[in-house]
């Protein structure tokens, strides 16, 4: 189930313009995922304040951290409006001084005391005529080459470990996303540039990737992995992000 918690924000401090307390203490807040009434579950956090803080997915217990940030110099947009619906939170970063808006929902698919996978569906929109936004997912560790040998068509599958330690990052892109995502990693650095094409006014365009964290000597099996992709490639990609 989801945990959200809200920054301490100082009494001092006034709302800002047009905007309630209530909404005010929402800016900059976090979520956490919490196992099934399994303590040593808990942990796994999405950190979704964008801005010069960016997103981040990430598990304390492994070290191990997905980051999400705009390609470029100018910062993601800062989250507004954020609330859970069913089994999903969703986060708005409204376009004000940048090239587009993002929305975010964010669920988790399976979740174990050692292993969670979430599904985050990024959407971005802009109200200019002329832009090709680009976002970055990227994690430092040691990368993982024990991957299934055959993945369904146009499925992409990244992994990367800690370099001390245990524990596994895994992104799956499904069908809709592999092909048109750029692979810029090198060394130990995992680099993924989606979107990143020309954005017409008024068009929505999404991606859906599954984030997978392990945190077990071995990992996730190739079995599994292969498992994963074909759930994904059988998951409709939701209405609303």
């Amino acid at each position: 189930m989801w945990q959200i918690q809200t920054p301490t924000v100082d009494p001092k401090e006034s709302p800002a313009s047009g905007q309630s307390a209530e909404k005010s203490q929402l800016i900059g807040q976090w979520g956490q995922l919490i196992g099934q009434g399994d303590s040593e579950s808990a942990g796994w956090t999405c950190r979704a304040t964008g801005g010069k803080s960016g997103i981040a997915f990430e598990d304390p217990e492994t070290g191990l951290t997905l980051c999400v940030d705009n390609v470029g110099s100018d910062p993601l947009p800062t989250s507004d409006e954020q609330y859970v619906c069913g089994d999903s939170w969703k986060i708005d970063y409204p376009q004000k001084t940048g090239e587009y808006r993002l929305r975010l929902s964010v669920r988790a698919v399976h979740t174990s005391p050692t292993r969670t996978v979430w599904e985050p569906t990024f959407s971005l929109q802009t109200s200019l005529l002329d832009t090709d936004p680009s976002l970055e997912l990227t994690a430092v560790g040691r990368f993982d080459q024990e991957l299934p040998p055959e993945l369904p068509a146009d499925v992409s599958v990244s992994s990367i470990r800690p370099a001390d330690g245990n524990g596994q990052l895994l992104v799956l892109l499904g069908p809709l996303d592999a092909p048109f995502t750029k692979h810029r990693s090198s060394g130990n650095r995992l680099d993924l540039r989606i979107f990143g094409e020309f954005l017409e006014k008024g068009v929505i365009r999404k991606t859906r990737p599954w984030i997978i964290f392990d945190r077990t000597v071995d990992g996730v099996s190739p079995e599994e992995i292969s498992r994963y992709c074909d759930e994904l490639c059988s998951t409709p990609l939701p209405l609303t992000a």
